[in-house]
Parts: structure tokens; sequence; C-alpha cells
């Protein structure tokens, strides 16, 4: 594309001065004088202005190309109708301006796109102008265009007199407050609130079915920031945001702890002025006065909050309180003698290897049928897709683990979101039992130290080389092929609501199931 525009020439054409001199004459002298009527002192600014923007955003940018000034016009197009067309996208444009010392007060009027044909005019004698050589140079002249240019861009108009009524002018005001939220505050009170707000930690993970069918028992407060303290004034709101589903503690002197929760379906984020009566219905939730205390006005988003002490698990929960964990090193060698091994009361045991290397392994003492002397063959295992039915819906398999192989046994320590089997080493043949997980009977979920929300489930297995249905909880083991393997369950639950600092699944996934696969060597 030729460079043959001087993007700064059309701000000394005649049609771009005169439309200048009408715009600052129209909004600093006409506006609100009473000589005009409003709907002509507006369309005259919207006239004059599409002829003077589009050449000031091309000297801005320095555009010396055709392309580029039709792109300017375009620009200039898009934003001007897009603001006279959305309310959204004219109160945004507005927020944006009262952070400059020039606000604006937009008019939402699809009316005046009649001024667009003056961006075809602009194009046309401007870029016309731009094109043709010019004898000589003159860079005061041309930046001092330029700096009116953009001030005369920015500035709105506000009336200098009264507005009284018959005057035709309406009175100027700031644009009110606005911000990116789902929800408000609003102090509905008299006087100043401090407000102390805990957020749920960005490391949570909510699924947001089970937390809002059950807020106050999904949630713990070990899942929540320190607080944040906020004053707002009376008549003010303080911004909450929400891009999914998300939770708040909020408490002040005088309000007891209260929780907020709720999903961005019910409430989505948008520009909402942070004001008590200028918002959104339902999106401003007001603290208000109730006697001597502060309370928060019912809401679908307001519910008591968690208590301080998480209620005590059931006596059903059994093993899954306990807590039995599957852990294990990286092992240096493939292949090594087992020398000894060492184990300690919290279940973990040391497998000391010749050559001086130690192998730790955390699982029960079933799944180490080894003695001193076995050659012990040991690799990673990893599972990454695959199917099988105890895989939750709408994820995918995966797993890490261990394989260990003596001269007499296998063993496969799993850890993930599916159950150990001796396919996953290539073990042929091996029982290709069925599992089905269902909520664990009597345990209605418990809050670890994490905070996270505990759901042990029930394993079923079924089919070839099981007999009959066999169920499992976590600590049970189930022979299989009459004794020729077998699974044992370490652990297995949901955890809807979890705090993934504290997952020790190979990846963050609500399902975590820890198995322990067992079985003679294959012959050779």
């Amino acid at each position: 594309m030729p460079r043959d525009l001087r993007s700064y020439r059309p701000l000394l054409h005649p049609l771009w001065i005169g439309a200048l001199a009408l715009l600052v004459l129209n909004d600093h002298a006409l506006k609100g004088s009473g000589l005009l009527p409003g709907w002509a002192t507006g369309k005259l600014s919207d006239f004059a202005g599409l002829l003077v923007a589009p050449a000031v955003l091309a000297a801005l940018l320095r555009l010396s190309s055709r392309r580029g000034f039709l792109g300017a016009h375009v620009a200039t197009g898009a934003v001007f109708s897009a603001i006279k067309l959305a309310p959204e996208a004219a109160r945004a444009v507005e927020a944006l301006m009262a952070l400059t010392p020039l606000p604006w007060r937009i008019t939402v009027d699809p009316t005046d796109l009649i001024a667009l044909p003056m961006l075809v005019v602009s194009y046309r004698v401007l870029g016309e102008a731009a094109r043709r050589p010019e004898p000589a140079r003159r860079p005061i002249a041309h930046r001092l265009a330029l700096m009116a240019g953009s001030l005369a861009c920015a500035a709105t108009s506000s009336p200098t007199g009264p507005c009284d009524e018959g005057t035709g002018c309406d009175p100027w005001e700031p644009p009110p407050p606005q911000e990116v939220a789902s929800l408000l505050i609003g102090n509905a009170t008299e006087t100043e609130q401090l407000l102390r707000v805990r957020r749920l930690r960005e490391t949570a993970r909510v699924d947001c079915s089970v937390m809002l069918a059950d807020p106050e028992g999904a949630l713990s407060r070990d899942l929540f920031e320190n607080a944040e303290t906020w004053l707002i004034a009376p008549g003010r709101a303080l911004p909450l945001d929400n891009a999914g589903c998300d939770a708040y503690l909020i408490d002040a002197d005088g309000l007891p702890l209260t929780l907020l929760a709720w999903s961005a379906e019910q409430f989505p984020e948008q520009f909402l002025v942070t004001t008590t009566d200028n918002s959104l219905p339902g999106r401003v939730i007001a603290l208000q006065r109730d006697g001597a205390r502060l309370a928060l006005a019912e809401h679908p988003a307001v519910f008591d909050a968690p208590p301080a002490e998480p209620r005590p698990p059931a006596e059903a929960c059994g093993v899954s309180v306990k807590g039995g964990r599957l852990d294990w090193t990286v092992p240096v060698s493939k292949a090594a003698v087992l020398t000894g091994i060492m184990s300690s009361p919290d279940g973990c045991h040391a497998l000391a290897l010749d050559r001086g290397e130690t192998f730790f392994l955390c699982a029960p003492a079933e799944a180490i049928p080894f003695s001193a002397g076995d050659l012990l063959h040991l690799s990673p295992v990893e599972i990454d897709g695959g199917v099988y039915p105890e895989r939750p819906e709408n994820e995918r398999a995966f797993a890490r683990g261990i394989h260990i192989e003596s001269e007499t046994h296998a063993v496969l320590v799993l850890r993930g979101n599916v159950l150990a089997r001796g396919s996953m080493i290539g073990r042929q043949p091996s029982v290709d039992f069925r599992a089905e997980l269902t909520p664990l009977k009597g345990c209605r979920g418990f809050h670890d130290a994490c905070g996270s929300l505990v759901e042990p489930l029930e394993v079923s297995l079924l089919g070839d080389g099981v007999s009959g249905v066999v169920s499992l909880r976590a600590g049970e083991i189930a022979e299989l092929a009459e004794g020729a393997e077998a699974l044992l369950v370490v652990r297995a639950e949901d955890m809807p609501v979890r705090n993934a600092d504290c997952f020790t699944a190979p990846i963050d996934q609500p399902r975590l199931l820890e198995s322990v696969w067992i079985a003679a060597a294959a012959a050779p």
C-alpha cells in the first residue's frame, strides 16, 4: 500500500477548520443558551464532530496510507454507532471518561445516526487534501490545530446558565460511578459502615450445583481468604464480582458473619451504578438497620454463614475419615534387590535397596507382599485416556501410579479417577471387572482439614472373575479370579467443593480414587 498521505494536511483545510469552529461554538455557547432547541444543538455536535474526529484520530496515529485513513473513519463510525444504539456501550464510555478531567454525558439516540454521512464527506474531501502536495510545511499551525481538535473532541459541554422550565436545556450532571460487578452491597444506613469481606480462595474449586443446593453445608470457613476491609459511605455500594460461581463471607460491627453465594448465571457481570438508588432491581443487597444491629436484606444470594466448627462426620464415614493415603517416591533404579523393609506407624514403608537407595511407599501393608532378597522391578505408570466405567462423565481418565514386580508378585499402586487393573500394566489375562460408584450410605460427607467437602463412595465390582457383586468401602479388599488377584480400595470419594492446594490427585479432579491391584507374578 503506497504511503502517499500526510495526515496533518486536513487539519488546515477550510472544511475541517469550519467544522471545528462550529463544534466549539455549539458545545460551549449554543447548548443551554435557549437560542436553539436541545435537539438541534445535539445534532449540530454530531455533524461537526464526525467531520473533526476522524482527521484528529488519523493525525494522532500518524497514519500515512489510504487504508489507514479509511480505518480512522470506520473506527469513528463504529464507536459513534455503538454509543448511540447501545446503552451499555454509552455507559462504558461514560465510565471511562469519568476517570479523566473531562467526563462525558452521552444521550443514547438512534436518530443521531443521521449524521453518519459526514464520514463520507470527511473521507472524500479531507482525504483528497491529505494526498494533495503542500507548498510548505507549517508544523506549528498543524500542532495547534491538532491540540484544538483533540480538546474539542474530548471536552463535553455543560450549560452555564440556569435551566428553568421552557428553556430547552438539560442541566449537566457528572455520570454516576459505575463498575463491572455481579452484585452490590448498598449502605442503606445514615452512617459510614466498615465492612469486612472474605472471598473464596483462588484455589477453591466449586461444583456450583452442589454449593447452591446447600451453601451453609457445602462450604467451610477454611476455604475463604483473609478479610479485606471497606469503608462504605451512606448511599454508596460495594461491588462484588463473580465470573462463574463464587461466595463471600461478610461481617461488620453489629453485623453477624453472613454468607453470600450465587452463580454468574443468576446475576451476570455488567456495569452497575455503585449507589443504592440507581442500580438494577435485584442487584443491590441492602445493609440496613435492624434495631440496634445491622442486617443484610433478604436476597437469593444471602445465607447463614458456615459453622465455625464443621459438623463431625457420621460414624458410617468410617475409614474415609482416618484418611489412609497412597504416596511414593520416584525410584532411581529400574531394578534393584530389596535388602529390608522398615515400617512406620503412619503407614509409610522404607524399602531399602542395594546400592544404598531407599524407596518410600505409603500404602497398606497388603500392598507390599515382598521379602528381603527379592529382585524388584519398579516403573512409573501413567493413565491418560481410555474407557473405564467408574470414570466420571465428561472427565478424561487420568491417573498416576507405580508398578512393582518381583518373581512372586505384581503390584500396581494407582491414584487418580480410575481404579487399578492388571491390564494397565499389560497383564494378560487379567480380571476385566466393571465398577460402579455410589454415595456411601449413612455418610452425608464431611470437611477435611483443608476445608474440602469430602463425600465418600462405595465401590461395587462385578463381571468376569468377580463372585457376584462385591461392595467395597475405603480400607477394604476384594479377591478376584478365585484369589489369583486382589483389589484394595484405599480411598474413594468425590470432592465437589475442594481446596486445590491440598489436593493430592495427579490433576485437580472432583473424584479421587486410590487403589492397589495385587496379583501373583505371571508365569515365565
